[in-house]
């Protein structure tokens, strides 16, 4: 017996002295450039930002590209025309004009000694929405109580939807969405005149991801239809954790962006990128091709995807009343600027809806 016991502890010490942890060996060279381009028909929505790569271990915010030239060239035939960018802060870059619909162009930079061009694409027409609509939603959610246990409920309200046209110019669509409620809380009665009311309101955006839209597959529809957009649910306490206030409405912001298909297909697969679970088919940076290269190094890899985008925003006004309450969606042809958040005491702000 006691032969045994020295064996067991020999082998428990042997097998203790052999752990080693494990450090796998990771490629820590940063300093690739990064591309973050969007040239639209609107000016004041175009910028070119450059930066660098940060090695693997890196904590630093990542270093923004001082100094370049950077061009966006009309390509004519033989001959080019060339717009030049101007530099407002470290690594931003803007121009002051935008680009013909129709027309083809592609992105130049210079960085010293170094020439990084985008391959040729075509400024796509005005993107539109031909319809927009809600349904009724109703699924079941959870949130967290006081005492940080889940708590099963039945989420209640409308989910948007929009149809747009697919034509042989345009066929693929980007969007960036923001949905604001405005909502009344009225203090309680005092002695005296009674106090006056505020009203608020706070804004709340799709989700990180890019949000992409285009032909579905083996489809043979001309446009694309019922594309759902944001959900917006009828109990205010969804939002600001409070019954206090009542909700009045919602303004819905579409941004939208006509794209092509390769951009569509490259950030598709960065939101794929964005919601990997660590699995073995995964797909990881390198795997994400981009269309610009440096003509002076082909051994120099590049980040980002060059493309041309038309733009329009939309602006819907809906109150939600409940499920057979609720008002069929109004468009706002106005476009003032709204803050993200904020409330103004006894009367609505100007741009109130």
């Amino acid at each position: 017996m006691l032969n045994k016991l020295n064996y067991t502890l020999f082998l428990v010490i042997l097998f203790a002295s052999c752990e080693e942890f494990y450090t796998p060996k990771i490629d820590t060279i940063g300093g690739q450039l990064v591309v973050d381009a969007q040239i639209t028909n609107d000016v004041s929505q175009n910028y070119v930002h450059l930066t660098k790569t940060n090695a693997f271990y890196s904590t630093q915010p990542a270093e923004p590209v001082t100094g370049a030239k950077v061009e966006l060239v009309q390509v004519i035939g033989n001959s080019n025309t060339t717009t030049t960018a101007y530099e407002s802060g470290a690594g931003n870059f803007y121009f002051s004009s935008t680009p013909v619909i129709g027309k083809n162009y592609k992105l130049r930079i210079t960085i010293l000694q170094d020439i990084y061009e985008s391959e040729v694409v075509a400024m796509p027409p005005i993107p539109s929405i031909s319809s927009f609509y809600t349904e009724h939603k109703a699924e079941k959610q959870y949130r967290t109580s006081s005492a940080g246990a889940p708590i099963e409920y039945i989420f209640e309200g409308r989910q948007t939807y929009i149809d747009a046209p697919i034509t042989s110019a345009l066929s693929h669509y980007r969007f960036v969405l923001r949905s604001i409620m405005e909502w009344v809380y009225t203090p309680p009665e005092v002695a005296g005149p009674p106090p006056p009311q505020i009203y608020g309101w706070n804004s709340f955006y799709y989700k990180s991801e890019f949000y992409l839209a285009g032909p579905k597959i083996y489809s043979q529809s001309g446009k694309i239809e019922k594309q759902p957009l944001m959900t917006m649910s009828y109990s205010t306490y969804d939002y600001l954790q409070t019954d206090t206030v009542v909700q009045k409405c919602w303004i819905l912001m579409i941004d939208q962006f006509g794209t092509s298909a390769g951009s569509y297909d490259f950030h598709e697969k960065l939101n794929s990128q964005f919601a990997a679970d660590g699995s073995l088919f995964d797909p990881v940076q390198t795997q994400i091709f981009g269309n610009i290269t440096c003509k002076t190094d082909a051994s120099k890899i590049v980040f980002g995807y060059f493309d041309l985008n038309s733009y329009r925003q939309y602006r819907y006004y809906i109150t939600l009343g409940g499920r057979n309450n609720t008002s069929i969606p109004r468009q706002i042809n106005s476009y003032p600027t709204i803050p993200f958040a904020g409330t103004t005491k006894g009367f609505p702000p100007s741009w109130w809806e």
